[in-house]
């Protein structure tokens, strides 16, 4: 059997509709071509221009093997196979973090065109890190940046220094265990944050693969609401004068807006698909933060 012909049985067999095609894929055969491309250690490219190569045995049955755990297991394929790639960037994934997916990656592959100038900027925060994959990508992709990485979770904190490492960018990443701002005591020209966001009814609704994933990651309070309104409302303080934030509340984006007539929120648009992301200037942000504060306030969060 050569790699042409296993792609297609690996795709038949993960073309089920026992399968949620969603962490990182968006079909069977992006999940079949993430199992070629780490059990032979070879990229798209690489994999498509051989693809009449033969495959051993010894090999065909390693990869069936992990298709085999994925459909008895339902775990996203990226837990079952240690990596995945975000913003073209190879990650080291497991369960201590929710699977790297965020439209965010095209908005840094993009150079924040259109945005603002990241050239004319120097510190940046990933807040609510997880894997670290959005701050990792920021000093990847635009090597003058530092980047301060920061989490709750200090599992999904030791998951994020592994990703510094093999990124090798320990002088430039450092993380912060800190609960939202708490343990924050710089300022930044960039704050980029994608947080829970999911409500605990429309979590219990989620494909299973979903609950594979630290719930701690999705599910916040106020119907999801909860921690992107804080992110909002705390932001401002800890932004440089000229400072953006970058948010991203996915499919909440609606009820985000409906509880905010008064702004005009600003929705990034996307080539390859995602939604709910948002940009605030730190201006933008004082500006509305008498609304933010009111809304945590009738909510008893505050």
């Amino acid at each position: 059997m050569n790699k042409q012909e296993l792609f297609i049985q690996l795709v038949e067999s993960l073309s089920t509709d026992t399968l949620f095609h969603g962490h990182a894929v968006v079909d069977a055969e992006d999940e079949a071509m993430m199992v070629l491309m780490a059990v032979l250690d070879q990229n798209v490219d690489q994999i498509l221009s051989t693809g009449e190569q033969p495959i051993s045995e010894k090999l065909i049955h390693q990869m069936n093997a992990i298709v085999t755990t994925r459909l008895q297991s339902l775990k996203p394929m990226a837990y079952i196979i240690g990596e995945v790639y975000f913003c073209g960037l190879k990650f080291i994934i497991d369960e201590r973090a929710l699977v790297p997916r965020s439209p965010i990656a095209e908005v840094i592959l993009n150079g924040f065109k259109g945005l603002f100038d990241i050239h004319n900027m120097s510190r940046a925060l990933d807040l609510c890190t997880g894997s670290g994959c959005i701050g990792i990508a920021m000093a990847q992709h635009h090597s003058h940046l530092k980047v301060d990485i920061s989490d709750l979770s200090v599992d999904a904190l030791n998951l994020a220094q592994k990703n510094i490492d093999f990124h090798q960018l320990n002088n430039r990443v450092t993380k912060i265990e800190s609960d939202l701002f708490t343990n924050i005591n710089e300022s930044y020209d960039l704050i980029a944050s994608n947080p829970p966001y999911v409500s605990e009814e429309e979590y219990q609704d989620l494909p299973e693969e979903y609950k594979q994933e630290p719930k701690m990651g999705l599910v916040t309070a106020q119907s999801g609401l909860s921690i992107p309104v804080n992110i909002l409302l705390q932001a401002p303080g800890y932004l440089k004068a000229n400072g953006f934030l970058i948010l991203e509340v996915g499919y909440s984006d609606d009820l985000l807006a409906a509880n905010f007539p008064v702004i005009s929120f600003q929705w990034l648009e996307f080539s390859n698909g995602g939604q709910g992301v948002c940009i605030f200037s730190r201006e933008m942000l004082l500006k509305y933060h008498a609304y933010f504060k009111a809304f945590l306030e009738e909510q008893n969060v505050l």
